[in-house]
């Protein structure tokens, strides 16, 4: 286990350093541990120490126990900040599609229009006017 915990300080700094800073609003604050999945799991770090079967008696206090906190708390705080992120990189797309949504639905009706008018117009024009006209009429 000696192994194991010289390595943690190392993988929390890497964590640590790895952070989502959200332009707006203030970022997540540190939780109340709760069971989430790590963003930056050791590769080293067994859940049991295969001295004993079942459940490992936790040990609050130990500096191991600390640190394994505090790297999951940052991996929780950067999950939380990703999906924040990835959330208002939504809305802003929504904002952005409606937008020309309703650009290209103007454009619709002002071009109906435009050739409502274009057919009224050549309705009352007489057919004479167009050279070939009776011609390609009657094809």
């Amino acid at each position: 286990s000696g192994d194991v915990s010289s390595s943690l300080p190392s993988q929390i700094e890497t964590c640590a350093q790895t952070s989502v800073s959200l332009p707006t609003g203030q970022p997540t604050p540190p939780t109340t541990p709760e069971p989430v999945s790590a963003v930056c799991s050791a590769k080293s770090s067994p859940r049991k120490m295969g001295r004993e079967k079942g459940k490992k008696t936790v040990d609050r206090l130990s500096v191991e126990y600390r640190q394994r906190r505090e790297r999951n708390n940052i991996a929780v705080r950067k999950s939380r900040d990703k999906a924040k992120r990835r959330n208002l990189d939504m809305q802003q797309k929504l904002i952005e599609l409606s937008a020309e949504n309703d650009r290209l639905h103007k454009t619709i009706e002002q071009l109906t229009r435009e050739l409502t008018g274009l057919r009224e117009f050549f309705k009352q024009m007489p057919s004479s006017s167009f050279p070939g006209s009776t011609s390609a009429e009657s094809r």
